[in-house]
């Protein structure tokens, strides 16, 4: 399998496999929470290795560190969840441009671990539910292990089972079994308007324009324009490679200890590049998770059927 080296959801790859869509204008998903009513927001930075990571701390209640892509997530997840949780969105090292400050070589999946650590003690809050879309799943998963005295809960939205490599046969086969035929063409539209711009993009966009162009792969709507969610976001080259190629090569989450504490895992029928059945044997083996497949979305339940994922989500966590 071709090393999958894109953004946390596994898409690299499937660029070079795929052929997308036209990104023509459509209806909107549900608005970001930046453009409804604007929440009381605190922002912070921390300083570690030479660089500032930043956090958002909004909402009221639970406590929940959100692991990854701050700026997406605070507009995918609704404003009513804001009354449930007590939100603190924050990014990997990966979200801010590589200076050089530290050795790139050296990064470990610790390194992510204790970054995450750094926000929630930042924050002064002791007990936090931990959130991690696609694989930043995987970091909230693995920090709850390393620091169980923090974490209440684990929440993962798009995550994989697995990353090593069966998984890109796995999303191979289901895009060709499962993605219709107006899909596959909706695709193949966007590959061939785009494909070309995107070395055009400035560093640290051009994973962001090649997701954009396979949206397709990613969202229930293959047609609507999702580029609004990812504004303002920076995807470092050098760190995502780091990722994809060398600390997760090879995980599986079935072969990790299994944690005690409650798990809520949401997943899309119509995602094609965390395909819903890399868990159907791996959910097996844990008895505390909550398994949530969302039928009219894709790689973001939480904005494409916002009230049915907010409905299941605020009953779980109330319920554990």
């Amino acid at each position: 399998m071709k090393r999958l080296t894109g953004f946390f959801v596994l898409a690299a790859a499937i660029v070079v496999l795929a052929a997308g869509c036209a990104r023509k204008e459509a209806p909107r998903a549900p608005k970001s929470p930046a453009t409804e009513a604007a929440p009381q927001v605190v922002q912070g930075k921390v300083s570690v290795d030479g660089i500032e990571i930043p956090y958002f701390v909004e909402g009221t209640g639970i406590p929940c560190l959100v692991t990854n892509n701050a700026l997406a997530m605070r507009r995918a997840l609704a404003p009513e969840l804001r009354q449930t949780f007590r939100f603190i969105f924050t990014d990997l090292r990966a979200m801010v441009p590589y200076n050089k400050t530290y050795d790139l070589e050296k990064v470990t999946l610790d390194t992510f671990l204790d970054d995450i650590e750094r926000v929630r003690a930042a924050t002064g809050i002791d007990k936090v539910c931990v959130f991690g879309h696609s694989i930043g799943g995987l970091f909230a998963y693995e920090y709850a292990r390393k620091y169980p005295q923090h974490a209440t809960h684990v929440i993962m939205n798009g995550t994989p089972a697995f990353y090593n490599d069966k998984l890109g046969k796995i999303i191979q086969e289901f895009w060709a079994a499962n993605a219709s035929e107006e899909r596959k063409a909706a695709l193949k539209r966007n590959v061939e308007r785009l494909k070309d711009s995107i070395a055009a993009e400035p560093h640290g966009r051009q994973r962001i324009a090649s997701y954009i162009m396979n949206s397709p792969r990613y969202f229930f709507d293959a047609d609507a324009d999702y580029a609004w969610l990812f504004e303002g976001e920076y995807w470092s080259p050098e760190l995502f490679d780091r990722i994809f190629n060398v600390v997760m090569q090879g995980y599986d989450i079935a072969a990790r200890p299994v944690l005690s504490v409650p798990i809520f895992l949401s997943l899309g029928r119509h995602d094609y590049v965390v395909p819903c059945v890399c868990w159907d044997g791996p959910r097996q083996a844990f008895p505390n998770l909550s398994y949530n497949l969302f039928d009219k979305s894709g790689h973001y339940a939480p904005l494409e059927e916002r009230e049915l994922f907010d409905k299941k989500l605020v009953e779980w966590i109330k319920s554990h």
